[in-house]
């Protein structure tokens, strides 16, 4: 049994004793030090060995055992709870122990875990109808075995895919294009990594939203680019560009913002596309959950407004469906298209086939379409009762912007520090990212709640366990939210 004298509570933390005990504990936990099946101190003794309360201990012992964490076996003691093993699967460099030893030796299946409240930007898979995707795909398999081959042809996608993807974007979100100006790919990131690849050299300028997706950065920066951060207003992006200061390209999420949800005006939009023609630069528009809007029917994409074929348009199928499918889409301008293919030809000879013809199929049918509405409504659902559980709370956040999405940014006071925040809440099982984390300079304090694939029960849990930890935490104050920078904004970024 550990005695567990080498935890040391402060009270500078400006925490509880009760919770600092609790965030120790689980350290120990999640690092590997204490094992499941463990035996800890009772209270008593644990009480005793760190001279505090042992109430404190009780309340820590009974937060840890609600989460998982600990078990208490009658007459016999306290232990490290068995379902601790997946906890433990995080990164640890305690011991020279690495997280893929710990995953190496974990057993099947730990490490596929369903994803903690209120992590962003995920879909709730058990939505999906899987009965009807799986007898699709059986009947993909039965119509002969020449899908199985290498089918280097295929480098853009089954056709019949791309038909289906053109006719939907053009019903749906207003985008103008022939089939086959679109191409498959595993994924928006692979979308975005191949364009960095195919549209910029090293030492170009990528002007980008600042707060962003970081997806997007890290594949302009990998390519070599300089990011120029341009700042989001009540319009959208705040363009810091001049004749002078050329850029190879512009990544914009006009339909709804990633990570703060602003739609992009009209007026922005029309200012954009001259900027583009201007000088001469292509745009990325990602349109990553344009078809979650709960109040309004979605809005025409930006492409739809380009009459001189500046925009690439990509999106995905992974918040729709399920994000292990790793299907997404480029839209390109005819000039890009076999430049594309070639480029995607060196990564992949084709994406997975049999998924691409079990998507089809599943379009064809109208499935897809059944499925959309249907989580349209629960989302719509869980969104509002993500809300009314906000406000019943009385919680120190603001959220400005609530008419559709996936993802629902929360405004925090000015003189907090979003990433301790962040982390105190990580402690308590909730995995809620702060805006700083988007941000390459300074963003306004604030966090980023996903509540689509949460149902309203969890939701309502999930804020309760919110409101306490900011009802009794006190943040660090910072005129600068962590990790942010104190350049001017239109400084480019190395």
């Amino acid at each position: 049994m550990k005695t567990l004298g080498t935890i040391e509570l402060r009270k500078d933390r400006g925490i509880s004793l009760q919770s600092e005990l609790a965030m120790q504990l689980k350290k120990m936990v999640q690092s590997g030090e204490l094992r499941a099946g463990e035996r800890i101190p009772s209270s008593r003794e644990l009480a005793a060995t760190l001279h505090i309360s042992r109430n404190t201990v009780i309340g820590a012992y009974d937060v840890l055992m609600s989460e998982g964490y600990l078990e208490s076996e009658q007459r016999s003691g306290v232990y490290v709870g068995r379902a601790a093993q997946a906890f433990q699967l995080r990164p640890t460099t305690r011991g020279g122990r690495s997280n893929a030893a710990n995953a190496y030796n974990a057993q099947p299946n730990t490490q596929f875990r369903a994803p903690l409240p209120f992590r962003p930007a995920q879909p709730d898979v058990r939505l999906f109808p899987i009965k009807i995707w799986n007898r699709h795909r059986a009947r993909v398999l039965k119509r002969g075995a020449n899908i199985l081959h290498y089918q280097s042809v295929f480098s853009s996608g089954l056709d019949s895919l791309r038909h289906n993807i053109a006719e939907y974007l053009r019903d749906s979100r207003g985008v103008c294009c022939d089939w086959r100006e679109i191409a498959i790919t595993s994924g928006s990131q692979q979308a975005l990594f191949l364009l960095a690849h195919l549209l910029i050299k090293p030492g170009d300028r990528v002007c980008m939203e600042d707060p962003g997706y970081l997806g997007a950065r890290l594949a302009w920066k990998q390519a070599g680019a300089q990011i120029l951060s341009a700042p989001i207003d009540d319009e959208g992006i705040c363009l810091p560009l001049s004749d002078a200061q050329p850029v190879s390209l512009i990544y914009v999420t006009p339909s709804r913002q990633f990570p703060l949800g602003t739609c992009m005006s009209l007026g922005r939009r029309l200012m954009l596309l001259q900027t583009a023609i201007r000088l001469q630069t292509w745009i990325v528009e990602d349109d990553y959950d344009s078809e979650f809007r709960y109040k309004n029917p979605p809005l025409p994409s930006l492409q739809n407004l380009d009459e001189n074929r500046r925009v690439i348009y990509v999106g995905t199928f992974s918040k729709i469906l399920f994000p292990a499918l790793r299907i997404g889409y480029a839209v390109l301008p005819p000039e890009l298209v076999d430049r594309f293919a070639s480029m995607k030809h060196i990564a992949e000879d084709h994406g997975p086939l049999i998924d691409q013809a079990a998507l089809s199929a599943f379009m064809d049918s109208g499935a897809f379409h059944t499925h959309l509405r249907r989580c349209r409504r629960h989302y719509a659902e869980r969104q509002q009762s993500f809300l009314d559980a906000v406000a019943r709370h009385s919680l120190p956040l603001r959220f400005p912007i609530t008419d559709g999405g996936m993802n629902i940014a929360g405004l925090l006071p000015a003189e907090v520090n979003d990433f301790t925040c962040s982390d105190e809440l990580r402690f308590e099982g909730l995995d809620i990212p702060p805006l700083s984390k988007y941000a390459i300079f300074h963003v306004r304090p604030g966090l980023l709640f996903g509540f689509t694939a949460f149902d309203p029960r969890t939701i309502r849990r999930g804020v309760e366990k919110l409101a306490r930890v900011l009802d009794k935490t006190r943040w660090p104050v910072s005129g600068k939210a962590a990790g942010a920078k104190t350049s001017t904004r239109n400084r480019a970024e190395a």
